[in-house]
């Protein structure tokens, strides 16, 4: 069975991978970046130990060709690929069983308050519900887009507050209970980081510093969620453009303290100056692709034996919790903020990313022995045509990233030893059959 599947495999892969080159060529992606108004572009492959594939595409501003893209040293706020971090930092917890995922979170809140949902008090909502999404919690535009802020503004305000704020007014939930509904939400990640921070003292910020980035030697001007921290190398800071100069009115009507601006010597392009949101934890880290790549290689090795200390905590962490898919994307399904999904026939976990200016995707394939994170300045804000071009092409380039080098990772495994038996055979085959032929 397992030789039948061996050569499958290889056979699919070369159909696959004959048609187009293994990895893309890079001026075939600079040409369909330049389709989609995707200024810059960053793509990283790696497997449990090695950066297998790092490439740069474009620059940090459509405007000038002075900073290109560099894996290594460009710096993107991640948008919610931060919210990985949330549930990582909770595992940690409750490995240490400081923190149950199934129990009252009122109990680790400590708020003046019990917090419940407004249309079903007494269904006890849980760290598992806040992590995967299914506290009942929905939108609340009216609140959110007070959360966007220019700059650092965002270690002005209260990350308590602001979440209180939310979960209390009835405006914010759906009319399903607890349990009972998927629904995506940055307020949920900002709830489950306010859990983190109770439990361990220690606001978030200072806890992903001390519990994970130090732990992993990924300095403070390599990573963080302050612009501040940047302030050596903010010419590595990519910035923030959006390709629709029609989208102006919306933004400084609907998101005036972002000071949207028309770019210079531009009739197409808008600029976002450099911006946080209060729900910090939910979005506003900053790093390089090839910052992120080494988080990403630690959770391939399951985040052990520095993040985590026991291979089951993963597993805790990938499970999926409903199996009904989200309102949003119902082909998604959320285990605790990482999310599986069926892209093009292929099961993948991991997270994807957007604010404005930005559009990420950081995936793993099924096996968990090969992630590809790609980082964008494109924009899918408005989920309009371009918006539908932009998330295309992150998928496209994500599932040509997959085939090429999963076959390569095909070759290091069991399997190779099969195939290159196959290969022998066929040969020989093929050698037999001209000589009877011949004679």
């Amino acid at each position: 069975m397992i030789v039948m599947q061996c050569i499958f495999i290889f056979i699919m892969s070369s159909l696959t991978t004959t048609a187009r080159q293994c990895p893309p060529s890079k001026i075939s992606i600079e040409n369909e970046l330049r389709r989609v108004h995707m200024p810059g572009f960053a793509a990283i492959v790696v497997n449990a130990t090695d950066v297998l594939y790092a490439e740069g595409f474009g620059y940090h501003s459509p405007l000038s060709t002075e900073h290109p893209i560099d894996t290594s040293q460009s710096i993107f706020v991640i948008a919610s690929i931060s919210k990985t971090f949330v549930a990582l930092a909770a595992m940690q917890l409750v490995e240490k069983e400081v923190l149950d995922l199934d129990k009252d979170v009122n109990q680790y809140l400590n708020f003046p308050i019990r917090i419940f949902h407004p249309f079903f008090p007494n269904v006890t909502i849980t760290m598992r519900h806040i992590l995967s999404h299914s506290t009942g919690l929905g939108s609340n535009y009216e609140e959110e887009f007070q959360h966007g802020m220019p700059g650092d503004d965002f270690v002005k305000t209260n990350l308590t507050e602001v979440t209180l704020r939310y979960l209390t007014n009835n405006a914010s939930w759906l009319a399903k209970a607890p349990g009972n509904v998927t629904y995506y939400s940055n307020v949920n990640a900002a709830w489950g980081a306010l859990v983190v921070e109770r439990v361990s003292h220690l606001t978030f910020e200072r806890y992903v510093r001390l519990m994970i980035f130090d732990r992993l030697e990924i300095g403070h001007t390599e990573a963080s969620y302050r612009l501040a921290d940047f302030a050596s190398k903010r010419e590595d800071i990519v910035e923030h453009f959006v390709y629709n100069i029609s989208l102006l009115a919306t933004y400084q009507q609907i998101i005036p303290q972002l000071n949207v601006v028309q770019a210079p010597n531009s009739s197409e392009w808008l600029y976002i100056p450099p911006y946080s949101i209060s729900v910090y934890p939910a979005a506003m880290l900053r790093m390089s692709t090839y910052s992120l790549s080494i988080y990403l290689r630690s959770f391939l090795n399951n985040f052990t034996p520095r993040l985590l200390q026991k291979s089951s905590s993963i597993n805790e962490m990938l499970r999926i919790v409903r199996q009904d898919g989200s309102v949003e994307e119902p082909d998604v399904r959320y285990a605790l903020i990482w999310n599986w999904r069926l892209q093009n026939g292929r099961h993948l976990v991991g997270h994807r990313g957007w604010m404005p200016g930005v559009a990420h995707s950081m995936m793993i394939n099924e096996q968990r022995n090969l992630g590809v994170i790609l980082l964008s300045s494109g924009d899918i804000t408005w989920g309009d045509a371009l918006a539908q071009q932009v998330t295309t092409t992150l998928v496209n380039l994500t599932d040509q990233l997959f085939d090429c080098f999963e076959k390569k990772t095909l070759h290091s495994s069991a399997c190779y030893q099969i195939i290159s038996l196959y290969q022998t055979v066929t040969l020989l085959l093929s050698v037999f059959l001209f000589f009877v032929l011949l004679y």
